[in-house]
């Protein structure tokens, strides 16, 4: 993706469906049965022109980050809503760790949250989700207010690019 070699596959997707069945898929699997996903969607449906595998991948992405790194016992809230032109997403989780760096090295290349974790996973969950959602003309960007953490999303209802 780095590379610019990727393509999109561009149809009419309805996102809010994609979202609710990526948070069910990655619900069944949750390694922490503590944690609890909140999901808050405006409406349905949520149409816009995406590649639809790509932003599933982008929301599986986030979802599973949210639950690796959430302290146990809290939740995980997830937003979707919308404007005229654009998509509009919010993941929100309460970090297992404190967090003391500033939240844009999380989208360098094999950075890692928690620097002591030794599980699973490269460090470039953020650097490839950074790269598909520009993909599509949208942004991101991460807030961290004490120990919540949150990525936030805007993606275009249709490509601008």
């Amino acid at each position: 993706m780095a590379s610019g070699t990727v393509e999109l596959d561009m149809e009419y997707v309805d996102v809010a469906t994609l979202l609710t069945q990526a948070i069910a898929e990655t619900n069944t699997s949750m390694g922490q049965a503590s944690l609890v996903i909140r999901e808050r969607i405006a409406k349905f449906p949520i149409h816009a022109h995406l590649d639809g595998n790509k932003i599933w991948r982008v929301f599986e992405n986030l979802i599973g980050n949210a639950q690796k790194y959430s302290l146990p016992g809290t939740r995980i809230y997830i937003y979707l809503d919308e404007s005229d032109d654009m998509e509009l997403f919010k993941i929100q989780n309460t970090a297992a760790y404190e967090i003391d760096f500033a939240a844009e090295e999380l989208f360098e290349r094999f950075k890692r949250a928690d620097v002591s974790r030794q599980t699973e996973g490269s460090g470039l969950g953020l650097s490839i989700v950074k790269s598909i959602v520009e993909l599509h003309g949208g942004e991101i960007k991460i807030e961290i207010h004490g120990d919540q953490f949150n990525v936030i999303l805007h993606l275009p209802k249709q490509r601008l690019i």
